[in-house]
């Protein structure tokens, strides 16, 4: 699950991170797998809290879906991504539980406006975020969560 934390100025947060195999760097929200017994909606919270601190998280809109294959430390991975939308106060990021691995690869954060994303030439994930965020902030949440897969080939990703 990834979420789309986005601050009352409708800038979207996202990690910086590097490969712990190639240093390649990239940006992608913030978010990760979805632990036993819990819901979408407490792993959510979880992973704000662990990744960012964030205390108290909205409730979250279900408004993206992907399956997604991405290669990460020398190592294939694929996964189905439910995308939440979350308003949230803009707070400064202070991850609170991240683990030895995430501390390593983990450079930072920042809050990036539609535009910027989509003219920055830095490696973000997915690739095509800018324009997605775009849509979203413009049409507002989806009746229905939309497939934003993409069908071509596997690329190199931090995870969440």
């Amino acid at each position: 699950m990834k979420l789309l934390l986005i601050d009352p100025s409708d800038r979207l947060l996202l990690i910086h991170a590097k490969d712990p195999q190639t240093n390649a760097e990239c940006w992608y929200p913030v978010g990760g797998g979805i632990e036993p017994g819990e819901t979408i909606h407490s792993a959510a919270t979880r992973e704000a809290y662990e990744e960012t601190g964030l205390t108290a998280l909205p409730p979250g809109t279900v408004v993206w879906r992907r399956d997604h294959v991405y290669e990460y430390a020398g190592r294939r991975v694929d996964v189905h991504e439910e995308w939440l939308l979350h308003r949230v106060d803009h707070f400064t990021p202070r991850p609170t539980a991240l683990t030895a691995h995430e501390s390593r690869t983990i450079l930072g954060f920042n809050w990036w406006t539609a535009p910027a994303l989509t003219r920055t030439t830095s490696t973000v994930f997915p690739p095509s975020i800018g324009p997605l965020l775009t849509t979203l902030l413009t049409n507002g949440t989806p009746t229905i969560p939309i497939d934003i897969t993409d069908t071509s080939a596997t690329r190199a990703y931090a995870p969440g």
